[in-house]
Formats: C-alpha cells, sequence, structure tokens
C-alpha cells in the first residue's frame, strides 16, 4: 500500500470520528446515479457511507446544482437525468443545499487568482471557498485537480 493510501486511510478514519462534513461536486453527483458512468459503484458506495453519517453533515450547493442539471441537459443530452437527479438533491432529507454568498463569490475570486495555474473553474473555487467557510474537510469529487488542495481522493 502506497503512503499516500496509507495516509488517506488513516484520515478519513479520523474523519468518521471527528464529524467534519462532506461537499458533493458535480461530477461526483453525476457519477452517482448515472449507471453508465465508469465511477457509478465508487461513488455509491462512498454514498452509503456519507448517508449513514461517517463523515458529518452531508453540503452541495446552488452553484453545483445548477451546473448538475445543465451538464446532464446539455452534455450528456438527457433532459430526463437532469430532472432525476435535480429531484434527486432536492428532495434528499439528508444534503443540505447552500446559497453562494456575497462573501463565498470574493473568496472564489481569490482562490481563482491563486491558483490560476491549477486551471480550476470559477465553480471549482467556490467548492473550495465554501469548503473553507463551512468547515468540510473531505470534497466528494473525482476531479484531480483539487488534489493537494482538499483531501477529495475517492478511489
Amino acid at each position: 500500500m502506497t503512503y499516500q493510501k496509507k495516509w488517506m486511510r488513516s484520515y478519513i478514519s479520523w474523519m468518521g470520528k471527528n464529524k467534519v462534513a462532506v461537499f458533493l461536486d458535480t461530477g461526483y453527483l453525476i457519477a452517482l446515479k448515472n449507471k453508465d458512468d465508469k465511477n457509478f459503484q465508487i461513488a455509491q458506495s462512498w454514498m452509503r457511507r456519507f448517508l449513514k453519517n461517517e463523515f458529518g453533515q452531508i453540503f452541495t450547493s446552488t452553484l453545483i446544482f445548477s451546473e448538475l442539471v445543465t451538464l446532464a441537459l446539455v452534455r450528456l443530452k438527457r433532459p430526463d437525468f437532469a430532472i432525476d437527479v435535480g429531484n434527486y438533491i432536492l428532495k434528499s432529507k439528508k444534503i443540505k443545499i447552500i446559497s453562494f454568498t456575497d462573501d463565498d463569490f470574493k473568496n472564489s475570486w481569490k482562490i481563482f487568482l491563486k491558483y490560476k495555474e491549477k486551471r480550476l473553474s470559477f465553480t471549482d473555487c467556490s467548492i473550495l471557498a465554501q469548503c473553507e467557510r463551512l468547515n468540510c474537510k473531505f470534497l466528494a469529487s473525482f476531479d484531480k485537480h483539487f488534489r493537494g488542495l482538499i483531501p477529495s481522493n475517492l478511489s
């Protein structure tokens, strides 16, 4: 087992004891609900853990919701999927959708400028800003560009 995997297992064990919150990213949510996605099984496995409250409160944001249903509609060309995944989030009693505040906007822009070499989208920067505000210490994401910025290794 590599050092990184040992560290991640240790960190996840610590998180489970300390309930620090998790933030759900767009790609994770698409994988969670799309059986054709290569990460479907992994996303399902992690969501079972999230729903058992192993990581504390589950968050996503209005920006992620917007990006999620738009990508499902436009990129996947599946209006039915866009509606299903949107309703899944909206009807969930466990997933809290948070609004994008003025401070989140300002902090997202600062993060965007700071990490311009990483080519993070503004929405990705908003995730980092909101995770900081909410004390989320784990990001449910398959995006590799978050490495080193917030624990997010789901594989």
